[in-house]
């Protein structure tokens, strides 16, 4: 049986109008095979109590079937006290294939808040900021609420009193140490990636002509001894190191505001063009480093110094802004992680460990150890050509931005030339060595990779880690027919929805509404996946696609659409008759595949 709903033709309230949540709730329960989701108030019930003067604990109660994302949970106090560096418990972890690796709970958690109270004052307001999902599909918008906690009994354990329980975009909140929204393991790869890609940058043109003007700088006066000229060497790269980590702290930051930047089509795409050009320099089509001008006055003032660690330190900050200017891509890279996480200390802590891979080559030419240090040779230029194709990888993954940019067809070009310049096709010959065999293999493995690559963007495809997909018409092994992507038409408030419906119902045609948001996983699979699929495509062609775009809680008109149908969060599809008339047993949450999606329009009147 289905429950008909009549959307109507004007926005003012009615006798007839749902104004509950609960009375939604009911009738969305009736016949539906659809799971009925909590009001995310009863999902993630939130109470902070003052245990002391000193600190608050945060206690979030999960409902069973939900969870919360450990890196979407953040706390700033807007009155009566301080907050400090706060840390965030560990938790689970899940690997999801578009975010990559993610910590959630699904379980009751707690969180300590130190705080350093103003005088005299008798309570703490802050702002608490969360987003979960229910494991049946959908993903609740971002929220945040103002909380009022009492210090008057600071030992009770009082409730905190909920102020507002309305959703709104999660602030970014500078103090939050670096564990929030990663774990400690990844962390340490993050560093490691950093400091390693640091040390092979040491071995650039633009690192090593820093040697000759350290080398003038620790010995700028005779009878230095060898551990004098090692403390200076590292007050240099020290220079270097924290000039780099206030870059990274302004870029994790702004890392909001420069992702909103990174938005737009135009942005990406010079960015992208920036990054080509720069590789086609790593591959020795034109040379990029120091001004043999400034390198010789660098050095000359060096000289002048006379030991000064000071001095030295300054010389060294100043240096890093010349390598910098230098290495910029490979800066925008690693600064590309904190930006993508808004987190400066993670960014500090980033470009501060790069510093010191770069700088690990200078602290040994100080300490008079040059024969620690290779000679040049063809493998410089190895090192080079390595760069040259992380930055062209760095220049696809950010067009992948862009829609109608065919991104899997650019990774299957750089996957095979890698291939085959690692030697995939080449001749090992007799008593090849081992590394010639490394080489070869992985050069197999990209190529094969490029291939499939290839198969999957003339099909329709853009993910690099799935290129093709096996089984989405219900055959094993199968390769899944792929398509554009379905085109939906999106509506921003009520009154366009419901002027879309009266088309549709003047046209007799039947109209599929979808919630989507950047931050919903599942829509974006099947963004990726689903309404890529040919089947998916050709049984659509009958209906009015329309979509409402719930990326971001502040919005009023789509926030009216959401309660106006008691819709919580993406993904949710709706389907109306061509009289406007909702079949509210076949609503849907979450994921559906391709087969699943069209089994389900079969069963539509």
């Amino acid at each position: 049986h289905s429950v008909d709903l009549d959307l109507p033709t004007a926005v003012a309230s009615s006798d007839n109008d749902i104004n509950s949540v609960s009375d939604l709730q009911q009738l969305l329960a009736i016949g539906s095979g659809q799971p009925e989701f909590l009001d995310p108030d009863d999902a993630f019930i939130l109470e902070i109590v003052a245990d002391s003067k000193d600190q608050l604990s945060a206690h979030f109660r999960i409902a069973p079937e939900y969870y919360l994302y450990r890196d979407k949970i953040s706390f700033v106090v807007i009155e009566g006290a301080t907050l400090a560096r706060y840390t965030i418990p560990e938790g689970k972890t899940k690997q999801d294939p578009y975010f990559g690796e993610v910590s959630i709970y699904e379980r009751d958690v707690t969180l300590t808040l130190p705080i350093t109270p103003e005088e005299n004052a008798q309570s703490v307001e802050l702002i608490a900021s969360y987003q979960g999902c229910a494991d049946a599909g959908i993903c609740y918008p971002p929220i945040k609420k103002t909380v009022s906690v009492s210090l008057i009994n600071a030992i009770s354990t009082s409730s905190a009193e909920i102020k507002s329980g309305s959703s709104d975009t999660v602030s970014t909140d500078p103090s939050k140490p670096i564990p929030n929204g990663i774990s400690s393991g990844t962390l340490i790869g993050y560093l490691l990636a950093a400091f390693g890609t640091g040390l092979l940058l040491s071995f650039t043109p633009c690192v090593l002509p820093l040697i000759p003007i350290l080398l003038g700088s620790v010995v700028g006066k005779a009878g230095t001894s060898r551990t004098r000229a090692t403390w200076l060497s590292i007050v240099y790269v020290l220079g270097t190191a924290v000039t780099y980590a206030a870059i990274g702290a302004v870029a994790g930051a702004t890392g909001e505001q420069l992702q909103a930047y990174f938005q737009n089509i135009w942005a990406i795409g010079t960015i992208s063009l920036i990054l080509g050009v720069m590789a086609l320099s790593m591959f020795g089509l034109f040379e990029i480093q120091m001004p043999s001008a400034l390198q010789s006055r660098l050095s000359n003032s060096s000289r002048g110094l006379g030991g000064s660690p000071f001095m030295i330190f300054i010389l060294g900050a100043v240096s890093a802004l010349i390598v910098g200017a230098c290495v910029s891509p490979l800066l925008i890279s690693i600064l590309s992680i904190a930006i993508l996480k808004g987190d400066p200390w993670l960014g500090s802590a980033l470009m501060f460990s790069m510093a010191l891979g770069m700088g690990l080559i200078l602290i040994i030419a100080g300490a008079g150890a040059n024969w620690l240090i290779p000679k040049s040779g063809a493998w410089m230029e190895r090192v080079k050509q390595s760069f040259g194709v992380m930055l062209i990888a760095v220049a696809i993954y950010l067009l992948g931005a862009i829609p109608v940019v065919p991104v899997l067809l650019l990774w299957s070009i750089l996957l095979i030339v890698t291939g085959i310049f690692l030697g995939a096709m080449r001749d090992t010959g007799e008593n090849p060595s081992g590394l010639t065999l490394l080489c070869k293999g992985i050069g197999t493995v990209l190529l094969i990779w490029g291939v499939l690559a290839m198969i999957g963007g003339f099909s329709g495809n853009r993910s690099i880690l799935s290129p093709i997909s096996l089984g989405a018409i219900g055959i094993p092994g199968a390769i899944s027919k792929q398509a554009d992507t379905i085109q939906f038409e999106k509506v921003a408030n009520l009154s366009e929805l419901e002027q879309a419906l009266n088309e549709s119902r003047s046209s007799g045609k039947a109209v599929i509404l979808d919630f989507y948001a950047d931050w919903c996983t599942d829509c974006i699979r099947m963004e990726n996946t689903t309404f890529r699929d040919a089947s998916v495509v050709a049984s659509l062609t009958n209906y009015r696609l329309l979509k409402v775009d719930v990326t971001d809680p502040e919005d009023d008109g789509t926030d009216e659409i959401k309660k106006r149908f008691g819709v919580f969060g993406p993904p949710a599809m709706l389907f109306f008759d061509s009289d406007g008339t909702e079949h509210r047993d076949k609503r849907i949450y979450g994921f559906l595949s391709a087969p699943q999606f069209v089994d389900l329009i079969k069963t539509l009147p």
